[in-house]
């Protein structure tokens, strides 16, 4: 037998061919080959933009897509559980929609709280007093996000018309808009006056970023964009924003928005001090503080001089808002300004809870004291529209959107409406006629205007 060996260098092992005596030649292979074909991945390259194999993507609607294999799959967002947790301000924990609108989470309302002109109350519900009349910033971003700033300028009060007159103006500056809001004393009454851009403007008053809203006695503002509100009082200033918006970037005597006291009274320098001492460094660029140089005029004495009056925001009274909103701060700065104004502690207080729609009618519980007078054509209503109609259809269709919740303030009696904004008078029948000073004339009702009759 004879065996030949024949090697070949391109395969691996040799291959052994064997030749038998009776000339039969068999070939032995030294191993078996077996391929087996690649599995395809399939993209899905008909989506708009084409996805890749395994990719995932958002699709709206609270909903994610994954590419398998060339099919397209979707299936339902999946939220983590969230707790409460706990509001350093006392408040109760909001629950929100995350940016995306698909999960709950909850969050602490910011809310800060100015009243009688010298009682604060900061976002984390750290309480102060304050008493100097300046300018000053209540609210300025650390980072500029929504070019957002609120402004407070406290007046030395007036005593020249016999009863003490203390004049407080917000101004609100938020992208290309400033919005102040003041009082004047015109014919013995207070009343509310609204500046947009340097020009007069009438609640309700609303442009492509603010709404205005307002009556007699209060004026609420609100920022749709960034869901800031404002309220305005005689008494007391209020603000809220959005701690998912604002958390962390706040400064000024309203303290940081970060559901933490420490840092709430934080000087210009980023030094935290004691409040009385950094809330007197946050005046306006520019503002020159001058202090009077005769001592001030003290405001006159309420009658009865007594803190039990302050007892009335512990009582039923005040009862229901008591869930939501607390008290403390209120009852304490009422017991600590009897003798000066206890009823602006129970307005602001009252005002908090008309923001989380607990209305409450106290005025009348206070035996006379917390009265608020309106003029003679009007009534006082705790619990009036925020939009009052007017005689002015067109008027209404605009603004009927707006009239959705109460307002206190003085309105038209019953059986009677209001003419116009501008002219807020209360007319019996809207079938009247207009002077030339834009006033409602009655039929046969004669007046002189520039000397002409």
């Amino acid at each position: 037998m004879v065996e030949v060996d024949f090697r070949d260098c391109s395969t691996p092992s040799p291959t052994t061919i064997t030749t038998t005596p009776s000339g039969t030649v068999s070939t032995t292979a030294p191993y078996t080959s077996s391929i087996t074909p690649a599995t395809t991945v399939l993209d899905c390259s008909l989506e708009s933009p084409p996805r890749k194999n395994g990719e995932t993507w958002e699709v709206g609607n609270c909903t994610t897509a994954k590419c398998v294999n060339g099919v397209v799959t979707t299936t339902n967002m999946s939220c983590p559980t969230r707790s409460p947790g706990f509001c350093a301000n006392g408040r109760q924990p909001a629950k929100v929609l995350d940016q995306k609108g698909c999960c709950y989470d909850y969050e602490c309302p910011c809310v800060c709280k100015v009243w009688n002109q010298k009682n604060y109350l900061t976002f984390d519900g750290k309480s102060y007093t304050f008493a100097e009349n300046c300018t000053y910033y209540l609210v300025k971003e650390i980072i500029s996000k929504y070019n957002l700033t609120i402004s407070m300028t406290k007046e030395a009060c007036d005593s020249s018309g016999g009863d003490t007159f203390c004049s407080h103006t917000l101004t609100v500056a938020y992208q290309s808009d400033v919005v102040v809001l003041k009082q004047a004393k015109i014919s013995g009454a207070v009343q509310n006056q609204i500046y947009v851009n340097e020009v007069q403007v009438y609640a309700p008053y609303k442009n492509k970023d603010i709404r205005i809203i307002g009556s007699d006695v209060v004026v609420k503002l609100k920022i749709a964009a960034i869901k800031a509100k404002v309220r305005y009082s005689a008494s007391s200033i209020r603000i809220k924003l959005l701690q998912s918006l604002f958390g962390n970037n706040t400064e000024g005597q309203c303290g940081t928005c970060d559901n933490s006291q420490t840092n709430d009274c934080r000087a210009p320098n980023g030094q935290v001090e004691t409040c009385s001492t950094s809330a007197g460094q946050w005046v306006v660029t520019g503002e020159q503080c001058v202090q009077p140089t005769v001592p001030p005029t003290s405001p006159p004495t309420v009658s009865p001089c007594s803190p039990e009056v302050c007892n009335k925001l512990n009582s039923r009274v005040f009862q229901e808002c008591h869930k939501v909103v607390p008290v403390d701060p209120y009852f304490r700065s009422c017991v600590k300004d009897a003798c000066e104004n206890p009823c602006a502690s129970m307005e602001a207080y009252a005002s908090e809870c008309a923001e989380a729609e607990v209305f409450l009618n106290w005025r009348n519980q206070t035996n006379g004291l917390c009265e608020y007078k309106c003029p003679d054509n009007k009534v006082y209503k705790a619990l009036g529209p925020e939009v009052p109609s007017t005689c002015d259809n067109r008027y209404n269709d605009k603004y009927k959107a707006d009239n959705d919740s109460v307002l206190e303030g003085c309105f038209c009696p019953n059986d009677t409406t209001v003419f116009n904004k501008v002219n807020p008078l209360c007319v019996s029948t809207c079938d009247v006629c207009v002077g030339s000073d834009g006033k409602p004339r009655q039929p046969g009702e004669t007046w002189t205007s520039d000397c002409n009759l």
